[in-house]
């Protein structure tokens, strides 16, 4: 274990629309999994409710295929059609939000994770902390009242302090909900 002689990290940076919407997908794939069951579920129903349409007469096991097929069709397309109404709210929303895009410090230290910009001071203790997650490019850290922090990787200048990042995270939080890619500390 590595031992450092400042148990502080600041990490200034912007959050940019790539960062934000590296999340947003991270987000996403687990919802868009329920709602593409669920359509299949709606539609399956709505085909048994009616009965099952003729596409192909003569063999019910090739309508029956046929019918899956153009549930799962049809699923998929709304399921799409959600996901891009929902990235084009995502997208709205990132653009009028100016504290979003305004410059910040992430600073870590044994009181808790704080996030300075002109605007807010805000502080998470570590208590509030409920799970850490590494993606490719963005740390996301869990708070207990449902919000998360989005720490992007471009922040840290070396992968030493990135290390170190993992480090007092380890340190000072009782989650058990840690993921890191790599466990280099």
């Amino acid at each position: 274990m590595i031992q450092y002689a400042s148990e502080s990290i600041n990490l200034p940076g912007e959050i940019t629309f790539k960062d934000v919407r590296e999340i947003f997908f991270y987000q996403i794939a687990k919802i868009s999994c329920f709602y593409f069951l669920l359509f299949c579920a709606i539609f399956a129903a709505v085909n048994f409710i009616n009965g099952w349409p003729r596409i192909v007469y003569g063999s019910d096991a090739l309508n029956l295929f046929m019918n899956s097929m153009l549930i799962i069709v049809m699923s998929v397309l709304f399921t799409l059609l959600l996901l891009l109404l929902l990235y084009v709210k995502f997208s709205r929303a990132y653009k009028k939000n100016e504290r979003m895009k305004s410059k910040r410090t992430y600073t870590l230290n044994q009181e808790g994770i704080r996030i300075c910009s002109k605007k807010y001071d805000l502080i998470f203790n570590w208590d509030e902390i409920t799970a850490v997650f590494e993606y490719k490019n963005i740390f996301r850290v869990n708070t207990s009242s449902g919000q998360y922090i989005a720490i992007p990787k471009h922040f840290f200048h070396s992968e030493e302090e990135m290390n170190r990042f993992k480090e007092i995270i380890l340190k000072n939080t009782e989650t058990k909900k840690l993921k890191f890619k790599k466990d280099q500390h």
